[in-house]
């Protein structure tokens, strides 16, 4: 029977079959800390207790308490000063004209108001008149003015 195997193989693959027997299957990983460790962010009432003991409570005995606890302050921080200053922005907003152009209001209103009944600045048919393209293209890459008829330039010199 040949197996084609040398006997290093043999002991390592040996080897490796009864770590796997005896539950340690996680041979060759490597623990590099990319686990998430600490509180959950979006457990609102563990976050509230670890602020509460940050200014009251007692003090954090080792660093990853420290850690936890600021932050857990810094959720609070940061959804605190978004509030104020979104409420500042409604209370008094500034007086630039981008604001007044751009606020939000306004910005929501002109999306509602581009599904109403506004008349197209695109055509919808022929033009009334006849424009003579091929005359307009000519005036305007040789002179770089619009042309004029006659009766218009003699009205204008008047």
């Amino acid at each position: 029977f040949c197996s084609g195997r040398t006997p290093a193989v043999s002991r390592r693959l040996s080897m490796l079959r009864s770590l796997q027997s005896r539950g340690l299957r996680k041979f060759g990983v490597r623990y590099l800390g990319g686990a998430a460790r600490g509180y959950n962010v979006y457990d609102l009432q563990s976050n509230i207790k670890l602020a509460k003991s940050f200014f009251v409570g007692p003090k954090a005995l080792s660093y990853s308490v420290y850690k936890a606890q600021c932050e857990a302050v810094r959720l609070f921080a940061f959804a605190g000063t978004v509030s104020i200053l979104t409420l500042s922005l409604i209370i008094s907003p500034p007086r630039s004209s981008y604001w007044l152009t751009w606020r939000p209001d306004r910005v929501v209103m002109s999306f509602f108001r581009s599904f109403g009944s506004e008349p197209s600045p695109f055509l919808k048919g022929k033009l009334p008149y006849d424009p003579n393209t091929p005359l307009l293209y000519t005036e305007l890459s040789t002179t770089r003015s619009c042309y004029r008829p006659a009766k218009e330039e003699e009205e204008q010199a008047e």
